[in-house]
């Protein structure tokens, strides 16, 4: 679907911004903006975002797509798997957890741990897969080295 004729470019920048027109755009165009632009937004998380920058009476630009398209991925908010993991981490015994700051390390029986740890990244995995991937690995590896 070619939604070419919401993306309004600003002029008068020293860079290319655009603000996407979310308002006039139907149930199709959302997902198809959201396809375009490699969001991996849902279509109730598009009409989030448009209800927002409504209230706020202004089309967002393509920049704050791409940053709710990042921040709101499965990788960085954990969309699917967040209820399971807070159930499993609260279901865990206090006495079998033996570290906590940015890693939990859990008994799991003598002699054997098992380490949670979750990793941050410098790059947008969505936009730039090699470099998200790499400070992943990177960030997994610094963990349980550390």
């Amino acid at each position: 679907m070619d939604v070419s004729h919401l993306f309004k470019k600003r002029n008068n920048l020293p860079f290319e911004l655009y603000e996407i027109d979310l308002f006039n755009a139907t149930d199709d165009e959302l997902l198809g903006i959201s396809k375009q632009m490699g969001l991996a937004l849902s279509l109730d998380e598009m009409k989030m975002i448009k209800d927002y920058f409504k209230n706020k009476r202004r089309l967002p630009t393509d920049i704050e797509l791409q940053a709710l398209g990042q921040a709101w991925s499965e990788h960085c908010c954990y969309k699917s798997s967040k209820y399971p993991l807070k159930q499993f981490i609260y279901d865990i015994a206090r006495e079998k957890i033996v570290a906590r700051e940015d890693a939990g390390v859990v008994e799991f029986d003598d002699g054997h741990y098992y380490v949670a740890a979750l990793e941050s990244h410098n790059h947008p995995s969505a936009v730039e897969p090699y470099g998200g991937a790499a400070t992943g690995i990177g960030g997994i590896v610094r963990d349980v080295v550390c």
